[in-house]
């Protein structure tokens, strides 16, 4: 990541919403957080970025928010997760009593 040459320029509230600009070498970029399933991901606008510049910027990008102190909003599941059931345990003296069937000779 320290070979990419990325290098925040502004960090913005924009209508509400942060954003992040500055340029990776001579390309400018653009970054806005996005949900992406239970994370919150930095999204790259820019032109000609392979995926690992663009993964360098949205590190870059989520520094510069903290150092800013400014916080991302969190994933609010559209649809929560499942809850997990407990397993039941039962002790040695609760058990209840179980009935033994012997089967009926046949004739």
């Amino acid at each position: 990541m320290a070979n990419k040459n990325v290098k925040v320029t502004e960090v913005a509230v924009v209508d509400g919403k942060l954003l992040v600009r500055g340029t990776v070498g001579e390309v400018a970029f653009e970054a806005a957080p996005k949900q992406w399933g239970s994370k919150m991901l930095m999204n790259v606008e820019a032109e000609g970025l392979d995926r690992g510049s663009r993964i360098a910027v949205g590190h870059a990008a989520k520094r510069a928010l903290k150092a800013a102190e400014l916080v991302l909003p969190e994933a609010v599941l559209k649809r929560p997760r499942k809850a997990k059931e407990e397993p039941v345990q039962v002790a040695e003296g609760d058990s209840a009593p179980v009935e033994v069937v012997e089967p009926t000779p046949e004739a």
